[in-house]
């Protein structure tokens, strides 16, 4: 078979099942109930945890753009100051967070740094100065860093290969229905309760994001699981707990899960830990990642037409509409086909066609309102990316576990440095150097997820050439075990 062929296979080989929307074809009944209750309460519960983060993440463009720079003195680069003391919090607060979930139950450890963050996002609204905004966006950064990187985790535990695309893109549709939701929440709070008590309305809806925030904590601490192997849920009877361990296991997908203090020799030891890191760090340079700012910004510094206030918090909201339709058709296709490498270069094909638009940015105006979704079309890669992950780290939750928070701050600390130094409030709208970079970066992802399904073509000739030898060695390979591949 030739390289290309390889390169774009299925990754379930002979196994490859018929197509299917949620159930592949002849699951039992028994089965289908059991995922439906893990479904529910994980998905509801991850869902609404980072929904409540991108909220109070996407409220502070939306509050910056309506009351709070002129309140707070943010005339020069400010804002871009106050994002990046949220994005170092983000950077640190994932690793301890998510090594701790293998002593904490993640229903108990998760929801209460969420309720941390809640209580400073509502004390948010009483900030005079900057210097306070500085202060308090580092700390909520820090606690929200658990959030996608714990669920991530959690997912990885409980789903199949076959199943944990799907549940993965629903988790990462939150982050753009929280983001939506905020500019529609801004618009709504400046009509209804700017003034009232004495409070501007961009100080409100730190109030409200709060507020909800808390209930989802508490919802969190009450329904949320745990992982298969410590699950205490009241809803899984003990024949669904012991179904849920069978599951992974015949899933090829049986977890070493005792803690040891060379865990971070067998991380480093693992091509995962590299290789999946400087992934994540690539998709975390597209436009994708400021594209409701620049485009908020676009609109209301546009000199040649007149957006309302009201325009300028709304109509990029439909970035967020669109990631959300294709990260669902995407991670669909993908969980039932294994063609990953297929979806993967039709995302990035869009990507590069948006920022190519807007590095040429002299172009009429309904492309470039293209421009800005197809450029923002970030979200369908992070779902792949993170199922991804979760499969190719296999075998060593602890492992597992590190990959993923490494991935995560790694990349928060890129996107950091773009943001703060090639996407700076200052060169709207329209960023000459953050776009071209972008650009590159784009072009660096598109060589790169080769090179990761090469490592992972690799890892599984590898694998077989043990089981042909009899000579398989469940501890080579940092522990993880590959999924089955696509054979010539």
């Amino acid at each position: 078979m030739s390289l290309i062929k390889q390169l774009f296979a299925s990754s379930y080989g002979k196994d490859r099942p018929d197509f299917f929307i949620w159930y592949p074809k002849g699951t039992l009944a028994s089965e289908k109930k059991l995922l439906f209750k893990i479904d529910f309460f994980i998905l509801t519960y991850g869902c609404l945890a980072y929904f409540t983060k991108w909220l109070d993440q996407a409220n502070l463009s939306n509050a910056y753009i309506s009351g709070m720079k002129e309140d707070l003195g943010m005339f020069g680069t400010e804002y871009n100051l106050a994002t990046t003391c949220f994005q170092v919090g983000q950077i640190l607060g994932p690793i301890p967070a998510n090594l701790l979930l293998t002593w904490i139950p993640p229903r108990i450890l998760l929801p209460g740094l969420e309720l941390l963050w809640a209580a400073l996002t509502i004390a948010t609204y009483k900030v005079s100065t900057v210097d306070q905004l500085y202060a308090i966006r580092f700390c909520v950064g820090f606690l929200e860093g658990s959030c996608f990187v714990g669920v991530q985790y959690v997912l990885g535990s409980w789903y199949k290969r076959t199943e944990i695309g799907k549940r993965t893109a629903i988790f990462a549709c939150a982050a753009y229905v929280g983001t939506m939701i905020s500019g529609y929440l801004q618009s709504a709070v400046l009509a209804g309760l700017n003034g009232t008590n004495g409070i501007a309305a961009w100080r409100w809806v730190f109030i409200i994001d709060g507020v909800i925030t808390v209930a989802v904590a508490i919802y969190g601490f009450i329904f949320f699981p745990d992982t298969p192997h410590t699950t205490k849920a009241f809803y899984l009877s003990e024949e669904d707990k012991r179904r849920s361990v069978e599951r992974l296991i015949e899933d090829g997908r049986e977890e070493r899960s005792n803690f040891t203090w060379d865990l971070f020799i067998r991380a480093g030891k693992s091509w995962q830990l590299y290789v999946l890191t400087i992934l994540w760090m690539f998709w975390n340079t597209t436009v994708g990642k400021v594209a409701n700012t620049v485009m908020q910004l676009y609109l209301r510094y546009d000199t040649e037409h007149t957006w309302s206030l009201y325009q300028a918090n709304n109509i990029p909201t439909a970035i967020n509409g669109f990631n959300i339709v294709m990260i669902l058709v995407g991670n669909v296709y993908v969980d039932a086909t294994g063609c990953r490498m297929t979806a993967v270069a039709v995302n990035l094909a869009i990507l590069l066609f948006g920022t190519i638009c807007l590095v040429a940015w002299n172009i009429p105006l309904g492309l470039r309102m293209v421009s800005y979704l197809f450029a923002g079309l970030d979200g369908p890669l992070s779902p792949i990316y993170m199922a991804w992950a979760n499969i190719l780290c296999s075998g060593d939750s602890q492992v597992r576990a590190l990959t993923i928070a490494t991935m995560n701050s790694c990349g928060a600390a890129l996107t950091t440095i773009i943001q703060q130094f090639l996407y700076p409030v200052t060169d709207a709208p329209e960023y000459f150097k953050g776009f071209r970079a972008s650009l590159g970066f784009v072009c660096g992802m598109c060589i790169w997820v080769v090179i990761v399904r090469l490592f992972e073509m690799r890892a599984v000739r590898q694998q077989e050439e043990n089981v042909i030898t009899g000579e398989e060695d469940c501890e080579a390979d940092a522990s993880v075990r590959v999924p089955s591949e696509i054979k010539e």
